[in-house]
């Protein structure tokens, strides 16, 4: 199995991702998420991804409202591999409430055999929660599927429930761990610093060289949903420190998904794009 569909020529990654469902609804129309319809995500999906994706080295996915229809109305370029979500919806109100469980209807099987260059899966976790010991079985047990099927797998442990945001750090590092046993070929984590308590690029770059200690195999950093700004500096140390590269949302495209339709087109063109190309000159830096 092998991550080079989705990655650059050095083996770093810089993926638009794409793949929100629940959060993209929540995100669009807080107060009325019925008020957007399957064919509005569909139709902003396929016009972020056909203006970005040409700049990315993958494109994340869902089997909902994106696959196959983004790659079948064009937007998706020639050879630029697509990784499939696995993971069912409905963990934003209490991610603690269950195990992960995978789309009704969906399967590892499947995402192989849609051409997805790789699958990932979304597991809220905090090491410290009743829950913890349920998702790390999960995440076992969908990494022998993809084994077994022949596709690689993105896994994401997300926190949740941190009653401490300085404590962030020793939950990052404890869930990266953790994960890294379960052999995935990729690892997709959020910044082990919360920004707000601790602004000191040295402590930044400590946690993330740590990571890299931790995890034999490569890391992704996401961005988690804050301003690009400041997750182009994130990025920035992270790579130094030996990070992959990146798997960005909405710190890359969330001012166009909020514009009006007519007015996408620009804002993609004028303001989003420009920062595509900020973050691939993270990871494509010659020599590195």
């Amino acid at each position: 199995m092998s991550l080079a569909e989705i990655s650059n020529g050095a083996g770093r990654f810089g993926v638009l991702a794409i793949d929100h469902r629940d959060s993209m609804r929540a995100f669009l129309s807080p107060d009325d998420l019925d008020r957007v319809t399957a064919e509005q995500i569909t139709a902003l999906k396929a016009e972020i991804v056909a203006a970005l994706a040409p700049q990315a080295t993958g494109v994340m996915l869902e089997p909902e409202y994106s696959i196959p229809q983004v790659s079948t109305c064009g937007a998706l370029p020639e050879g630029v591999g697509f990784i499939a979500a696995l993971e069912a919806q409905g963990y934003l109100a209490d991610p603690g409430a269950a195990p992960t469980t995978i789309l009704e209807g969906w399967s590892v099987e499947q995402a192989a055999a849609c051409g997805a260059s790789a699958a990932k899966l979304l597991l809220p976790y905090h090491p410290d929660k009743p829950l913890a010991a349920a998702q790390e079985v999960v995440a076992a047990d969908i990494a022998q599927q993809c084994r077994q099927v022949g596709i690689p797998l993105v896994l994401e442990p997300l926190f949740y429930g941190l009653d401490d945001p300085a404590d962030r750090t020793r939950v990052v590092l404890a869930t990266a761990a953790r994960f890294a046993g379960v052999n995935p070929d990729l690892l997709k984590l959020p910044f082990p610093v919360d920004p707000e308590v601790d602004d000191d690029p040295e402590h930044w770059f400590a946690a993330c060289r740590t990571i890299s200690e931790i995890a034999p195999m490569p890391w992704a950093l996401l961005s988690g949903g804050g301003s690009f700004e400041r997750f182009l500096h994130q990025l920035t140390v992270a790579v130094d420190a030996g990070c992959a590269g990146f798997m960005v949302g909405r710190a890359l495209w969330a001012e166009a998904a909020l514009a009006k339709p007519a007015d996408r087109a620009s804002i993609l063109d004028e303001v989003v794009a420009p920062r595509m190309t900020w973050l691939r000159s993270v990871i494509d830096t010659p020599g590195e």
